[in-house]
């Protein structure tokens, strides 16, 4: 075959197959099954190690290969002059111009169902939230601990539940404005003290519950005692002598998202029992931080 026509149509077949990526993209607005199927289709034709996407509302990540990469590219994504967010591809080896090539004509062809899946996940996002701490609710919980569980043999994820102590007597004293407005001052140190990949959730009226992915227990021991003595230095927090119990588990691969709750849930209340103000994890109880003279 001629050398022009079997270069013409090696580009048809590249623009056909890229088309094709398109339209499956298009049939998803789930995350994990959007970039799973970006990822495979990519990972066919050009040597990836792994692709991370980042943007205000989402952040993820999928690795193709195991290993450390050592080169990296990054691509900041725009579709109709509208900055939607930014792609990271790693690589083992530098690509070559061929590869170069493709990967952008691939990557062309992810904008507009990336578009589509960000505003869908906006809506989502909003729907997820509590109305009154701006956190999410429970209602993301499930989903968010079973992805996290099929990482859990090659990450460290951690999941806190917390109870306030005392939060009951400033409702009935008080009245559900003040403690409205201690909720929302609570959930405002809880997201300050979190990193920015982690998730605080609303779980219910007094409870909290934290996802920490790539966190150890000793980690979110020590995010519990900022958040305690947060709480501490709080005027109207510690007028009415609030304080977190909190309980954590290390989350395994082998539990369901049920059990990996049930779990958490039992130390938060072995944290309640043994008195309160404490944070309860592998088998232990650590009352933190030492209660200053304004505690």
């Amino acid at each position: 075959m001629p050398q022009k026509l079997s270069s013409h149509l090696s580009r048809r077949e590249d623009w056909q197959r890229s088309r094709s990526l398109s339209e499956r993209l298009q049939t998803t607005l789930n995350v994990d099954e959007f970039f799973i199927i970006y990822g495979s289709h990519l990972h066919k034709r050009v040597p990836i190690h792994s692709i991370r996407f980042e943007s205000p509302s989402l952040q993820h990540t999928i690795a193709l290969w195991q290993g450390q990469p050592k080169y990296q590219h990054a691509v900041l994504v725009y579709a109709d002059d509208q900055l939607l967010g930014q792609m990271t591809y790693t690589f083992s080896q530098p690509l070559s111009f061929l590869q170069k090539m493709r990967l952008k004509k691939i990557h062309s062809h992810l904008v507009f169902p990336l578009k589509n899946l960000l505003a869908f996940h906006k809506v989502s996002q909003l729907a997820a939230r509590d109305p009154l701490t701006q956190l999410f609710n429970r209602t993301i919980v499930r989903s968010r601990i079973i992805e996290l569980i099929h990482s859990a043999e090659q990450h460290e994820h951690t999941l806190m539940m917390i109870d306030l102590d005392n939060f009951k007597q400033v409702n009935d004293s008080e009245g559900h404005d003040v403690g409205d407005a201690i909720l929302q001052q609570i959930a405002a140190i809880i997201g300050d003290e979190i990193d920015q990949h982690h998730t605080a959730i609303r779980y219910g009226g007094d409870e909290f519950l934290l996802i920490l992915p790539h966190t150890s227990l000793r980690a979110a021991h020590d995010t519990f005692k900022r958040m305690q003595q947060r709480l501490c230095e709080h005027r109207l927090i510690n007028r009415y002598d609030i304080k977190l119990s909190a309980g954590s588990v290390c989350i395994q691969p082998y539990l369901s998202a049920e059990q990996v709750l049930a779990q958490v849930d039992e130390n938060m209340y072995a944290a309640k029992h043994a008195g309160g103000a404490r944070h309860f994890y592998e088998g232990r109880s650590d009352v933190s931080p030492h209660r200053p003279a304004a505690c």
